[in-house]
């Protein structure tokens, strides 16, 4: 057993390099979580997007009625560099419910289909191409059925040919290589060879054209407002091929996907005629469908493992924000269309005006229809009537943070309340492990040039506000005090004594100034006093993900002094770092933290079961929330002015 990085030659006595220290880094925090409906994309899969781009390539833009995408386009306009999206849709799920479906007619008479790669109507707008081309050509011997392969000319195994020669149509045959080999001649020369399967009529024996077909597939997706190409290259059309236009397919492409093909293929003619895909059932968007059962399963939070998806039992099946909780990644989650309720909007009716009667008379104007449109369907349930439904589903989503322990929770107020149902509503939460944000605000649709506004919850500006704080100035600096970008409107004005109100009930609230609409507030819905405050719960929860993650290679590692002491010394080195920047509180280090991993921790009868603890105390800083002005006035006259915090 050799040690990484050491190499040995000769026999004799090497140097070890020297182990490197047991070093802590921060693990960030930062990344956000989405779960909503989305036009298109993977569904109960959590994508990571880094950019508002990439987030509309792959789940489309605001063409949808979902809240999703403007969440996440506050988060990223308002700092976050990286997110992680999960699409919701109806259950039960089949192999292709809602899946826009193309079919190609390939040679000879045979057809074959791709699906869109996700559901929705997207998938109907799908154009495919599939274009067949020699990319090399040469003259050869056929004889016994296998060829002669020139210098310099290697075929990967299940190539496709095109065969032209004697005995064979204008236009040519095709052929299937096997694995190339060789053969010898009495004078021990060797010649290449590779043998062939007809996949038309064979060849003489003789001299032949051989030309190397490979092909080209072009998906483009034609939506008006954003535009997707893919393009694959050096295709074969045989399963065992390097490159078999299936699999590739399969494997790498976002827009589409094979359906049920055979394990080979051959183009339309021997001409090379493109094949071009037509579409043969529209892909349905299923909004209608969506219900609290597509955001939780019927699996109790509790139960579900706190490692990642790789602890779930196979027949366990979870979706929506239990899938998302499951993710390593994220350290804040939100859920925009958590009060999803969305009904399908009344058909168009055509009214007619009475006919004239039938008696002699001038003729009148033929009737007119009369276009009847209904107001537009309600997206979010009603928090005036239907607030146990929004409750019920907020509380399975703060049940999924206090047992993950790795995130938290930005839940949003239900719109309409008044600050005394507000209040009763915060009653039910008691964790600090979520936070709560008041009111909905509104944007203009980032995406079209029409001035349309849309009130969207608060939790993407949120989202990317302690993501932005925490990236700039690190996680004791509390996320507040920061504008909500490119808000324009606020749906319900808080006023000062509404604020008086809802801050000391731990509400973080966005207040209208001259320059925008600002959070005032960091606190998260814990009672506990010691968690009150979002940054001391986050640097809390860093210190312990670092070290459970970054202790795991130890864990067969002898139980000895010096891994003790690296254990200690990695600790203060983190929690050094940390206190210079402001986490701790306290004159000294002595007074901020202290670490504990010797014998007074690890007697000889704990150590002999195999642990070793260690012990971390830390006093964090909270952030200011008051500043007190003290004005006194002498008996001459003059002012005073004395602020402490």
């Amino acid at each position: 057993m050799t040690r990484p990085g050491l190499a040995l030659g000769a026999p004799g006595i090497y140097r070890v390099p020297p182990r490197a220290a047991l070093r802590f880094n921060p693990e960030r925090l930062d990344v956000a979580g989405f779960v909503g409906v989305a036009p298109r994309g993977p569904v109960d899969e959590p994508i990571a997007v880094d950019s508002w781009s990439d987030y509309r390539w792959r789940f489309g833009g605001t063409e949808g009625p979902g809240l999703l995408p403007y969440a996440v386009h506050a988060f990223f306009v308002q700092g976050g560099v990286r997110a992680r999206v999960l699409r919701v849709s109806p259950l039960p799920r089949d192999h292709d419910p809602a899946r826009a479906r193309h079919r190609l007619r390939m040679g000879p008479a045979t057809l074959v289909d791709v699906l869109a790669r996700d559901e929705g109507a997207w998938g109907s707008q799908l154009t495919l191409r599939w274009d067949f081309a020699v990319a090399q050509r040469f003259d050869t011997t056929y004889s016994g059925g296998s060829i002669d392969l020139p210098p310099g000319v290697v075929l990967p195994a299940h190539s496709l040919l095109r065969l032209r020669g004697p005995g064979l149509p204008p236009a040519g045959s095709f052929a299937w290589t096997g694995r190339s080999g060789f053969r010898a001649d009495a004078a021990g020369r060797r010649t290449d060879q590779a043998p062939l399967t007809p996949a038309g009529p064979a060849p003489r024996t003789g001299t032949v054209e051989a030309g190397v077909i490979t092909s080209t597939i072009l998906v483009v997706d034609t939506d008006p407002t954003m535009r997707r190409d893919e393009r694959f290259t050096d295709l074969g059309l045989r399963a065992g091929h390097p490159r078999f236009a299936g699999r590739i397919l399969a494997d790498d492409s976002l827009l589409i996907e094979p359906d049920g093909w055979p394990d080979a293929l051959l183009p339309p003619d021997a001409y090379l005629t493109s094949a071009l895909a037509t579409l043969v059932v529209e892909g349905v968007d299923r909004y209608t469908g969506v219900s609290r059962a597509s955001f939780f399963g019927d699996v109790d939070p509790r139960l579900l493992p706190t490692g990642g998806p790789e602890g779930l039992d196979e027949l366990d099946e979870v979706n929506g924000v239990d899938r998302m909780a499951l993710d390593q990644e994220i350290g804040l989650l939100a859920v925009p269309d958590l009060s999803w309720s969305y009904a399908e909007p009344a058909a168009v009716t055509m009214i007619e005006r009475p006919r004239p009667d039938t008696r002699f008379g001038p003729c009148a104007a033929p009737p007119v229809p009369v276009r009847a449109t209904p107001p537009p369907p309600a997206t979010q349930l009603d928090a005036r009537t239907q607030l146990d439904e929004i409750l019920q589903r907020q509380r399975r989503v703060a049940e999924h943070a206090a047992h993950q322990r790795r995130f938290v929770a930005l839940l949003d107020v239900p719109r309409r309340l008044p600050v005394r149902s507000i209040a009763r509503w915060r009653s039910d939460f008691d964790s600090s492990y979520c936070a709560a944000y008041h009111p909905w605000l509104g944007v203009v649709r980032p995406d079209i040039a029409s001035p349309t506004t849309v009130m969207i919850p608060p939790c993407g500006f949120a989202a990317g506000i302690i993501a932005e704080r925490e990236n700039r100035l690190g996680l004791p600096w509390g996320p507040a005090n920061e504008l909500a970008a490119d808000a324009v409107l606020i749906t319900e004005p808080v006023t000062d004594a509404e604020h008086d109100t809802l801050h000391p009930l731990g509400i973080d609230v966005f207040r209208a100034e001259r320059d925008g609409f600002r959070l005032t507030g960091a606190r998260t819905l814990s009672r506990d006093p010691t968690y009150r405050q979002l940054s001391v719960r986050r640097l809390m929860t860093m210190l312990r993900i670092t070290l459970d993650r970054q202790l795991q290679p130890t864990v067969f590692e002898p139980n000895t002094v010096q891994l003790r002491a690296a254990v200690h010394d990695a600790a203060v080195a983190l929690l050094r770092q940390l206190y210079r920047g402001g986490a701790f509180t306290g004159a000294t280090e002595d007074e901020a933290f202290f670490v504990r991993c010797d014998d007074t921790v690890n007697p000889a009868w704990s150590q002999a079961q195999g642990r070793l603890v260690a012990e971390i105390g830390v006093a964090p800083a909270e952030p200011l929330e008051f500043i007190v002005l003290r004005i006194s006035q002498d008996a001459a006259g003059g002012l005073t002015l004395e602020a402490g915090g």
